[in-house]
């Protein structure tokens, strides 16, 4: 009987306990605005925020995009929040549940970027990047 009254504990424990493990995880998400400000500002974080190898898109001398793929070492840290005063661009964050898209347009430059990030464990990475620029 004690045995029986034990099993009956100690699984009312593991139900209720990863019951409330899982809830908790799914409140804390990073948020997207704090994730991209340290982003920026700090490039040891970048770095540890890209999947790599980087698989990117890219318009070749033709005006072709193609595939490439970007290795650590090829990788050159990102600086997507510029003061509007030093950009020659608009900067539009596009944001769903688990997706963040960065939309850089030129003013009469040709530059037309897409950053994707995605939210993978509950943090944000950066996936992916479409540079259409002319």
């Amino acid at each position: 009987m004690k045995k029986n009254l034990f099993f009956m504990f100690f699984a009312f424990v593991m139900l209720f306990g990863s019951a409330a493990l899982a809830q908790n995880s799914d409140t804390t998400k990073e948020d997207f605005n704090s994730f991209f400000n340290k982003f920026n500002s700090d490039s040891k974080f970048q770095l540890s925020r890209v999947i790599f190898p980087l698989n990117v898109k890219q318009n070749n001398d033709d005006l072709e995009l193609e595939n490439f793929t970007v290795s650590k070492e090829k990788y050159s840290v990102l600086h997507l929040n510029k003061k509007a005063s030093k950009i020659d661009y608009t900067q539009k964050v596009i944001l769903h549940k688990s997706k963040a898209v960065i939309q850089l347009r030129g003013i009469d430059n040709g530059i037309y970027i897409d950053y994707i990030f995605e939210l993978k464990n509950n943090i944000w990475e950066l996936k992916t990047w479409s540079d259409m620029s002319t």
